[in-house]
């Protein structure tokens, strides 16, 4: 069954990558979503104590401001999301499934027992940029559960607007995991039947041709995919895999990383970094398995 888990935190790209999971999954029979909320509350504004705790003991006093201020507006606000999401779910066909879970804990560790427990093929997270870098995906909780699962991460932009992916890019480094990263990559979005560009920026033209070569050789049994090969040449990666997508029109850049410890080695840091606060589109990033 197709899967796809997504945490939410109520804000407005947090909906957006909502919507755009139900989409992800629309052509799929029998597909499940599950809205995640991870329920932690830090009590650092400070707010007044109820009236209805007067006379309690301060420990009472925080539980009862934890129970009415902040958990019940957060499951309210979930059941809200919920209940706004099922129209669109119903009318993308009786097959598909969605569910919504509140749970309490770190949302680094909620995070990842769930995807343990409901085993999905995607998470999808929204990105918030680099206001809000303790939050988006290089903050404690996504690189935690980058770094602790095996499940490819789907991020979308705060405010993308795009359709689901008809194009997808591939970012590759000639690494020996090529083949069975392309073929997790067609497993995922085969219902979609999009066109794969697999893309080196290169130091090295002449070697990078038939390493390229030899890449495409080895992919041409590839079963109902339309695969494309570029060569580019720049000093910045970053920009010339943008400046790539902006002019074939790419919805969808997928990175990989070839160790758990090592996510933000995946070119650099400063350009991973990059490529999800900044790209314009969604960034799809998994481990390969080596």
């Amino acid at each position: 069954m197709y899967r796809i888990l997504i945490p939410v935190d109520f804000s407005e790209g947090s909906t957006k990558a909502c919507h755009y999971a139900l989409q992800l999954a629309a052509g799929v029979p029998g597909a499940k979503l599950l809205l995640l909320h991870c329920f932690q509350d830090y009590l650092a504004d400070g707010d007044p104590v109820p009236a209805s705790a007067a006379g309690l003991s301060p420990s009472d006093q925080i539980a009862e401001r934890v129970l009415h201020r902040n958990e019940l507006e957060a499951q309210e606000q979930l059941e809200e999301l919920y209940q706004e999401l099922l129209p669109k779910v119903r009318s993308l066909g009786s097959n598909l499934q969605m569910e919504r879970a509140f749970i309490h804990g770190l949302p680094e560790e909620e995070i990842l027992e769930q995807a343990e427990r409901f085993r999905p093929a995607l998470v999808v997270m929204s990105t918030k940029g680099e206001s809000s870098i303790g939050r988006a995906v290089f903050g404690t909780v996504s690189t935690k559960v980058m770094e602790e699962t095996n499940v490819p991460i789907l991020t979308i932009p705060n405010h993308y607007e795009g359709a689901i992916p008809s194009r997808i890019l591939y970012a590759t480094n000639f690494g020996k995991t090529d083949v069975s990263d392309m073929d997790r990559i067609r497993q995922l979005f085969s219902h979609l039947q999009p066109m794969i560009y697999c893309v080196h920026i290169s130091d090295d033209p002449e070697e990078d041709r038939e390493k390229l070569l030899q890449l495409q050789q080895n992919l041409q049994q590839a079963p109902e995919s339309d695969i494309r090969y570029a060569l580019l040449e720049g000093d910045d990666v970053a920009q010339s895999l943008q400046d790539f997508a902006r002019s074939e029109s790419i919805d969808l850049l997928a990175l990989t990383t070839q160790e758990r410890s090592t996510f933000e080695s995946l070119f650099n840091p400063s350009l991973a970094k990059k490529m999800v606060l900044h790209a314009p589109l969604p960034v799809l990033v998994f481990h390969s398995r080596v």
